[in-house]
């Protein structure tokens, strides 16, 4: 992705020896392509999308203490970050792979089969949500343009007779009503997979070409209506060699995808594979030891910082006193809004490196630059970002996650990081 190309629209950690962990995560995946569609990107996109993002922590964190009895620590991050209305201004090795793309903003999207016969629809992959929504045929208008679900098409739908409603701060973004049906996802069918399908759509996706839906990969702790996230229910049908996939979202053209069922080691370094533990089962939530900047330690709280492994949020996000600490001495870097801009000719200089499991991964200056605040600016959007009411949070995001190849361990609730190969 070029520099102004839009990256918008998840038990402490112990450092594990991990012996052969190719043939951990290697076997029997099958991979499916992600693609992305690329657009400039503005302040303006970045104040809108760090708006959606704070909702969606808003209401998967109210989801977390309801699902479980117990709020998380989200929880006390008071009302959620809004900066006004929208702005019109092959996972390969041990498994089946989809290729990914980026559509819009932020998103990350794959294909997926639903029903008998089964129908293709486009959708997010998102590690930062647990639920999986579809257009329904009654949607109207918020539709448009989109493959929409229609329950009577299939053999092997059910109608829960369940309605639901997320609401983003006082809007509705999605409601509707709940079904159950074979949803494949790279060859793989989970049986009675829970979907939500929706009357009102997510804005988001409201453009006639944003993906048809979401798919959310983290846990069913932050499940809007509580059920079985899509690749749970492929883990509890032991349909999979490993319950496990990774996720390369590349710069280079064709290096993006999603593999079922285990990682691809053809896309990274094996001897740089950190494995960490989930601290809390909800999100992909794990430490981070430490963020530097040119070698210069950042003072990340180490006991107490929290990572969340998130494919639907573009930037590294942490509160904006980090954010203040980490932009303090570099010249010409201004916040507006809470998002921060750089000169240019120098933002490469100050990319991050983020510590996880000892060891330390770089973000690459053309990821960390976001492009320029506007045709023909010297000035160029920087790639962290503050938001209020996180906490001791970071959301780790697009920015860093284009810089390796992540794991996702769902049977032993475990995140790896390791480099790509060049």
């Amino acid at each position: 992705m070029r520099p102004s190309t839009a990256l918008l629209t998840l038990c402490y950690l112990v450092p594990l020896v991990v012996a052969s962990p190719l043939d951990v995560y290697q076997r029997n995946s099958i991979s499916i392509p992600l693609s992305r569609m690329s657009r400039d990107t503005t302040i303006e996109d970045v104040k809108a999308h760090l708006t959606t993002v704070s909702y969606k922590y808003d209401v998967t964190s109210r989801n977390y203490a309801l699902n479980t009895g117990s709020p998380h620590s989200l929880s006390n991050r008071g009302p959620p970050y809004k900066l006004g209305e929208r702005s019109t201004g092959s996972l390969t090795g041990d498994g089946n792979s989809v290729p990914l793309k980026n559509q819009s903003v932020n998103l990350w999207y794959g294909s997926i089969a639903v029903g008998e016969p089964p129908e293709s629809f486009t959708v997010q992959i998102d590690t930062g949500s647990a639920d999986l929504f579809l257009c329904s045929v009654r949607s109207g208008l918020s539709c448009a343009g989109h493959r929409e679900y229609n329950a009577t098409s299939s053999a092997t739908s059910l109608d829960l007779n369940t309605s639901f409603v997320v609401k983003y701060g006082n809007r509705t973004e999605v409601s509707g009503d709940e079904y159950t049906d074979v949803v494949e996802l790279a060859g793989y069918k989970a049986i009675n997979q829970t979907l939500a399908v929706t009357d009102t759509y997510y804005s988001d996706f409201a453009a006639s070409n944003a993906p048809d839906g979401l798919a959310g990969f983290a846990f069913q702790e932050i499940s809007s209506y509580g059920a079985a996230p899509l690749f749970q229910t492929l883990c509890d049908s032991h349909v999979l060699h490993k319950n496990v996939f990774g996720l390369s979202l590349s710069t280079q053209k064709d290096k993006s995808e999603l593999r079922v069922g285990g990682s691809n080691p053809s896309m990274y370094e094996p001897d740089t594979l950190t494995i960490v533990p989930v601290t809390v089962k909800g999100y992909w939530q794990i430490q981070l030891d430490g963020l530097s900047r040119n070698g210069e330690d950042m003072m990340v709280p180490t006991d107490k910082a929290q990572a969340i492994v998130d494919t639907g949020t573009a930037l590294i996000v942490t509160k904006p006193e980090n954010a203040v600490k980490y932009y303090e001495n570099i010249k010409g870097a201004r916040a507006v809004d809470e998002i921060w801009t750089v000169p240019c000719d120098t933002i490469g200089l100050f990319a991050p490196t983020l510590t996880f499991g000892g060891q330390l991964f770089p973000v690459s200056s053309s990821t960390f630059n976001l492009g320029p605040v506007h045709e023909g600016s010297t000035d160029c959007i920087a790639g962290l970002t503050g938001m209020p009411g996180i906490g001791e949070h970071w959301i780790i995001g697009d920015v860093f996650l284009q810089n390796v190849y992540t794991i996702f361990d769902v049977g032993n609730t475990e995140v790896g990081f390791a480099r790509l190969k060049l």
